[in-house]
């Protein structure tokens, strides 16, 4: 029975006090703390039945103090395996204890990168190791370290050793670069991943960027079918290129023999090319078509034939051009029966019994141009004296056609050189007719240092030289008329020879040269003739920069050198100039000019920095920046970005939180200037609520007001919602939005912008509420209970009832109580009835 009591006595405490399964309570439950930092733990306990609590620790223990909360506190935490212990005593002797679980940290002095067993440029498609150091880091079982090629994560190492104590690590990634690797940018970041209550984003170290460089075979980037029109500067360099490194000379071969590529091409220059580059890592070869159009042209005829009246005749005319043109005969004076054939690049057009003259007009079209001749049809044209042609009619009904050499029987000279004028590489062979049409005369010859002829009775006499060497050579034909007169007539020659050498230099500097800097470059032409035909042009690239003449009259070779002066900008850092000897030698000349360009001139220019970056940049937090690839500078020597914030200097992690938004002030500088950039960081997040859930108690009749506060980027929007509430009024400022009512219930603030919706509860009740109810509950229960003692007590009286009283004496007459009274007894202790 009393073990019964006991249960129900301890069951009625545990009812009334609750279940308390342990004395003590730490806030925080756990603690994450940066080497050499404060930190603060609170124990409490709700018991009353303690003698005292306190702390045990090697740093930061307390004494016995009779409390209900005491402080462990450490103001530079550097005990890396301390294990702090809050113990209570209770009064039945008990000492519950709880050990506060700690995670020192430290972030490591270095991280660096470099690659294992290798140094100098890589090799596409080979493997390489690169080795992450991590100096002086703990605890490394918290340690991940990530892997990154420019802002592509490519790895993650986690550590399952167990060290509180600061460690040395070392994390590998095997990598097989490719040509699209070529300068990309390798890092290695540590990061202490120290759980929910550690410091939010992770505490981070990230090594500087290890640039790598990828050599690899070469391969063309070059169409197959190439147009241009004649004389007009190619643009071969920019189509046709290679892709190696180390660069490689594309080497251009014609019929398998080696040929240079002059900047204008001409139609000698049409045809397949084979075009071979080659370095030290491979060799590549890629076929070419180079078709070059130019408008239409006639091929050398006759302008004028003469006919006898009545005869046919045929006219020729002949025209190329790319496209092939078209081409077509009009007739200004229609005479006789006329018609029309072509064969290839020749259209005749023949005509029966020519009566007078005519004038027939060629048309030659095609898509870059149209050109039309004129060839005049004359009959019965009587002889003039003096003649050279014969007079003998044509017959009737037969078809007279001029050759193509053919000229109008009028002449004022009796000499004739064919061709008028020569230009001659020098040492090549050379060949000229002089030719007459006179009868009237005794014979003809040449006269010249080399290949003079003797004097003959010919009507055509030819001067010839195998290898031409007399720079002054001046040929002459004449021919002894029977009237003793002795016409000749001097072959213009024009002796040349292309420079051995070209070369292009700065004169007076060496080394990179420097913006807004004049410079003088000088074009040394060796040994070229001659030098008034001499054109020295200079380009940037394929820019013609200039244009340089030479008055100078010089038959012989010369050495010549030409100038120009530039003043760089940072544009033309890696361009090429190049300097081009050209002999315009006329019409008579070949085409296009003989040329000799010299090697290119790469310059580097070095420069003051300049920030490439925008005044504002967005990013939404936590999540990885692309700052490197907004902000950049354009500077050489390059040089490296500090950040300031509130004038001191910053590291900026990879990804971004709210602590980091604001103005940061970007300098850099290099041996040239210094820049400065202003660039405002806003970093986004979804809203979150300055305070947690609420309860809020109120006197009934009473107005409140509630306030609902939030942060977030962009500024969140705020808004109540309750289902009962009346008489609500609303007022926002700032993060703030504000309620007023006057019934309680439960009310819910909502905030919300593009980055999500986050929500928080008020709970109102009426002060006294809960009190009123409480006490009403006993007191119905009283009233109840009297009323039913009550009832009972009238109905004993109107039944009778005894009492029985123990007594030491027998034989007691047992006597019925009285109906009213109760409880009525005599001195002696016997009842009585009322």
């Amino acid at each position: 029975m009393i073990s019964l009591q006991r249960m129900l006595g301890l069951l009625m405490l545990m009812l009334l006090h609750g279940v308390v399964t342990f004395p003590l309570e730490l806030n925080p439950p756990r603690v994450v703390v940066r080497y050499g930092d404060s930190v603060s733990v609170n124990c409490n306990t709700s018991s009353t039945d303690h003698e005292g609590m306190g702390w045990e620790a090697t740093l930061g223990g307390t004494g016995f103090e009779h409390v209900n909360v005491v402080t462990w506190t450490v103001d530079g935490l550097t005990d890396w395996t301390i294990e702090p212990k809050c113990y209570i005593n209770l009064i039945d002797g008990e000492q519950p204890s709880k050990v506060l679980p700690v995670i020192l940290y430290k972030t490591p002095d270095s991280v660096s990168i470099s690659v294992l067993r290798h140094s100098g440029p890589m090799v596409e498609g080979t493997e390489y190791q690169l080795q992450c150091d991590i100096q002086n880091i703990a605890p490394q079982q918290n340690l991940v370290v990530k892997w990154y090629k420019g802002n592509e994560l490519l790895d993650n190492v986690t550590y399952s050793d167990v060290s509180k104590t600061p460690v040395n690590v070392s994390a590998t990634l095997m990598i097989s670069p490719s040509r699209d690797d070529d300068g990309a940018q390798y890092r290695c970041r540590a990061e202490l991943d120290l759980g929910p209550e550690g410091p939010q984003p992770h505490p981070t170290v990230t090594s500087e960027p290890l640039n790598i460089t990828v050599h690899y075979a070469p391969k063309f980037n070059c169409t197959d079918q190439y147009e241009v029109k004649e004389n007009e500067n190619h643009n071969l360099s920019v189509t046709c290129t290679v892709d190696g490194n180390p660069s490689s000379k594309i080497t251009w071969l014609k019929a398998q023999q080696e040929v240079d590529i002059p900047q204008s091409l001409t139609r000698e220059n049409r045809g397949e090319y084979t075009l071979v580059t080659n370095n030290t890592h491979g060799k590549a070869t890629h076929h070419l078509v180079i078709n070059v159009l130019y408008a239409p042209e006639f091929l050398p005829g006759n302008d004028t034939v003469e006919v006898s009246a009545g005869s046919d005749v045929s006219l020729d005319c002949s025209a190329e051009g790319n496209p092939p043109p078209e081409l077509r005969w009009t007739n200004n004076t229609a005479e006789g029966n006329a018609n029309e054939t072509t064969v290839g690049h020749l259209r005749t057009l023949y005509i029966s019994r020519v009566t007078a003259n005519a004038t027939y007009n060629c048309t030659v079209t095609n898509r870059l141009g149209s050109i039309t001749k004129q060839i005049h049809v004359l009959v019965d044209v009587p002889p003039q004296h003096p003649t050279m042609f014969s007079t003998a009619p044509s017959t009737p009904g037969t078809m007279t056609t001029l050759p193509a050499t053919a000229k109008p029987k009028v002449v004022t000279f009796p000499l004739e050189l064919n061709p008028p004028r020569v230009v001659v590489r020098y040492g090549d062979s050379v060949s000229v007719n002089c030719n007459t049409s006179s009868t009237d005369h005794e014979g003809m010859g040449w006269e010249a240092t080399l290949g003079g002829t003797g004097f003959e009775h010919v009507n055509v006499v030819t001067w010839t030289v195998d290898g031409l060497t007399d720079w002054t050579i001046e040929p002459k034909c004449y021919i002894n008329l029977i009237d003793g007169e002795q016409p000749s007539k001097v072959l213009p020659v024009i002796l040349y020879k292309t420079p051995d050498s070209v070369s292009i230099s700065v004169l007076r500097h060496s080394g990179p040269m420097v913006e807004g800097t004049e410079y003088q470059l000088q074009c040394d032409i060796q040994n070229i003739a001659p030098q008034q035909n001499l054109v020295v042009k200079w380009y940037k690239g394929n820019e013609l920069l200039d244009n340089v003449t030479y008055s100078d009259v010089s038959k012989t070779p010369v050495n010549v050198s030409a100038t120009l002066m530039i003043s760089p900008s940072r544009d033309d850092d890696g361009a090429q100039y190049r300097c081009r000897a050209e002999l315009d030698l006329g019409p008579e000349g070949p085409q296009p000019h003989p040329t000799v360009a010299s090697e290119p001139l790469n310059i580097t220019v070095h420069y003051a920095p300049k920030f490439n970056c925008t005044d504002q940049y967005e990013v939404k937090e936590n999540e990885n920046h692309n700052l490197s690839v907004t902000c950049t500078v354009d500077g050489n020597p390059s040089s490296k970005i500090t950040w300031l914030k509130a004038q001191q200097e910053v590291d900026i992690p990879q990804s971004l939180t709210r602590e980091n938004r604001g103005e940061y002030t970007l300098v850099t500088n290099n041996t040239h200037g210094k820049a400065t950039h202003k660039l405002v960081i806003n970093v986004l997040y979804a809203p979150e609520f300055l305070l947690g859930n609420d309860t809020v108690e109120v006197t009934a009749g009473s107005d409140v007001s509630l306030n609902c506060s939030a942060e977030g980027n962009p500024p969140p929007e705020m808004k109540w919602n309750d289902t009962a509430a009346r008489n609500v009024k609303l007022s926002t400022e700032g993060r703030q939005r504000t309620v007023r009512i006057t019934t309680a219930g439960i009310y819910i603030c909502t905030a919300t912008n593009i980055f999500g919706t986050v929500t928080r509860t008020t709970t109102v009740t009426i002060k006294g509420g809960s009190t009123i109810i409480f006490w009403l509950f006993p007191l119905v229960v009283l009233v109840i209970a009297l009323v039913v003692l009550k009832v009972f007590c009238m109905w004993k009286k109107r039944q009778g009832s005894y009492n029985f009283i123990p007594v030491n004496q027998s034989n007691v007459p047992l006597m019925p109580l009285s109906t009213t009274g109760v409880d009525n007894h005599d001195p002696e202790g016997y009842p009585t009835k009322v």
